[in-house]
């Protein structure tokens, strides 16, 4: 049997798409499929990075590049990581579908669309041409880009990614809430602490636990949280530790902004949690019913968010079915085996058959990344220009 060279393109950065990489790695069921990832890495922002040494991974390459650099000479030696014209390209972020598009490289693609941003929309848009199939992470962003890109409404595919299951004891109804992700407004970081104080002045006292990157001091010191007793700190952890965490807790509240299908409230669901989440487009309109698998709050108001957790507190009998429905609803539909065959057909079905000539299209850069132009010109202007 022929083997399928698939690479996937990871930056430096972790959350949810590193998760889904790493599971769809881990849960493997094809024989033909062979994983590969290529991290690449902004030198002048990560100076230093260390392959994360994923399971299932046949080669981990690091790709170090710099802004300063013109895009076409930065392409060409990413594409000389590439074996052949067959290798399969899973494409997660700007600078891979850069590559395929700027080069008119013939290598099949799928591009993820992880999030509900118009971020993730302009991509697929700009880099049409050089996508084969795109897959995305929640109904909502297949039907808006279906009404993108209605010209390729049968290349657009909606597939739940895999995510493990979890085992854990029963919980009996208890005071430990976590927070799991960037400590960033857009996640919704800075309304935490508000809550803390209106739970305070009804006098409930949770436990808070705070796993993710960053440390948003000037929130912290707004409003006193980090002088809070019943405040606990993790930072980043990998994700077996962070699986653990959850396994303690008994809520998980997720205030964000924006998302597509957010892996960290899938893993909480799994692990019985009840969640408490802003009542934003995307796949927590799939995962989430009031009353029934947690709660949506309207327009992220902490009054809303403390008043459900006084109502938890007082009905166990609620508490414990909502987590029971959760383990139910979210071990159903994120089958870690199932899930991952599924994307695996997707991939196994582009061929030279499926596959049209792809052109050369210049999507990325400026007077100074001309295909002609020497690097080390295009360079030496740019530091030039940041001297002055």
């Amino acid at each position: 049997m022929e083997k399928i060279r698939v690479f996937h393109f990871l930056n430096s950065g972790g959350g949810g798409v590193l998760s889904v990489v790493r599971n769809l790695l881990l849960y493997k069921q094809h024989a033909a499929i062979e994983n590969h990832i290529i991290y690449t890495i902004n030198k002048d922002i990560t100076p230093t990075f260390k392959a994360l040494g994923l399971k299932g991974a046949a080669s981990e390459q690091i790709f170090y590049y710099s802004a300063k650099w013109n895009f076409y000479y930065t392409t060409r030696q990413l594409a000389k990581l590439l074996p052949d014209e067959k290798a399969v390209v899973v494409a997660h972020d700007w600078l891979e579908l850069g590559m395929m598009s700027n080069l008119g490289l013939q290598n099949p693609v799928v591009h993820f669309l992880h999030g509900d941003y118009k971020y993730y929309y302009d991509l697929a848009s700009s880099h049409q041409a050089s996508i084969d199939k795109f897959i995305t992470v929640a109904q909502n962003i297949k039907t808006t880009l279906s009404n993108l890109l209605p010209e390729r409404i049968n290349d657009i595919n909606y597939l739940r990614f895999p995510v493990p299951n979890i085992t854990f004891e029963v919980k009996p109804l208890g005071n430990n809430i976590i927070f799991l992700g960037r400590l960033t407004k857009e996640k919704g970081y800075r309304l935490l602490a508000e809550i803390n104080h209106l739970l305070l002045h009804k006098g409930i006292v949770l436990n808070w636990h705070i796993v993710g990157d960053g440390n948003d001091d000037k929130a912290n010191k707004l409003n006193g949280w980090e002088n809070a007793a019943n405040i606990r700190f993790y930072g980043n952890v990998n994700n077996e530790a962070a699986l653990t965490i959850l396994t303690k807790m008994n809520y998980f509240i997720l205030p964000s902004m924006a998302e597509g299908m957010p892996v960290s409230l899938i893993e909480a669901m799994k692990a019985g949690l009840v969640p408490l989440v802003n009542d934003i487009e995307g796949g927590i309109q799939e995962l989430i019913e009031n009353d029934i698998t947690g709660f949506k709050i309207s327009n992220n108001n902490p009054v809303m968010y403390a008043d459900c957790i006084e109502r938890l507190l007082s009905q166990k009998e609620l508490f414990i079915q909502i987590g029971e429905n959760c383990t139910l609803l979210a071990n159903q539909l994120f089958d870690p085996i199932k899930n991952t065959a599924l994307i695996e057909i997707e991939i196994i079905s582009l061929d030279e058959s499926t596959i049209g000539e792809k052109k050369s299209r210049r999507v990325y850069g400026s007077m100074l990344d001309q295909c002609w132009m020497p690097n080390l010109i295009t360079q030496f202007i740019r530091i030039s220009k940041l001297i002055k």
